[in-house]
């Protein structure tokens, strides 16, 4: 799982283990709460840092002989602003986390060469709906798709799926929720109105979500994108 230290990833972490997991976990910050945890397996690792994405994970998971399930969770925002007005710069610092990290994540695993049942990697409905002021977010999670649709196809042995897991009470989030309105974005307006009639989730609750839906996931066509709020 990445990004185990706080949000979705943190409570996929904790949740995996109440249910006899070991976990293999990559954050920059170890989650102190979890860490004395017998089967939590914790290594930090910035995922800006490409070159020690490979080293780092397959010492990691020197002791695993297979996964039966990757997370790709660690994701960034970026600001919210038109993309006229947002860099390259901006954007590629959202595509070096959303994408590329993951991308030498999905090789690192591959070289590993043990065996993975199972990749969900965490997408969002911005990656299909192209909302005003989401541009580098959603154009890193539409990537995020494909490439885990490439690699679906290039990988038959295991399964891939991209997930959006629906409005989670994340310090993302809470930012976004701080951001002062501005009527060139009516997404802010319909998270807004999911806090006021507290349809956000928590955590915990969105990671229960995901994990009780893994048998459904597989039933779909490897590569696919869903969307968990549209799933049975």
């Amino acid at each position: 799982i990445t990004g185990v230290h706080k949000g979705l990833g943190h409570a996929l972490a904790a949740v995996c283990l109440e249910r006899g997991a070991t976990v293999y976990g990559l954050s920059r910050e170890e989650p102190a709460d979890l860490a004395e945890h017998p089967c939590l397996r914790f290594t930090s690792l910035d995922l800006r840092r490409f070159d020690a994405i490979e080293g780092t994970l397959h010492r990691l998971l020197e002791d695993a002989e297979s996964l039966d399930l990757v997370l790709l969770n660690a994701g960034v925002l970026g600001e919210l602003k038109d993309l006229a007005e947002t860099s390259l710069d901006e954007m590629a610092t959202v595509m070096d986390i959303n994408v590329w990290a993951n991308k030498v994540l999905l090789d690192a695993l591959s070289r590993w060469g043990r065996g993975v049942a199972q990749i969900v990697g965490i997408s969002s409905g911005a990656a299909v709906n192209g909302s005003a002021g989401w541009g580098a977010y959603s154009i890193s999670k539409a990537a995020l798709n494909l490439l885990l649709r490439v690699f679906a196809h290039e990988h038959e042995e295991t399964h891939c799926v991209a997930l959006a897991p629906g409005v989670i009470e994340t310090a993302m989030i809470k930012g976004v929720l701080a951001t002062p309105k501005d009527p060139r974005y009516s997404a802010l307006d319909r998270i807004q109105a999911a806090a006021d009639e507290g349809r956000l989730l928590s955590p915990r609750r969105a990671a229960e979500n995901m994990l009780d839906r893994l048998d459904a996931l597989r039933a779909h066509e490897s590569g696919s994108y869903l969307d968990i709020r549209e799933m049975a």
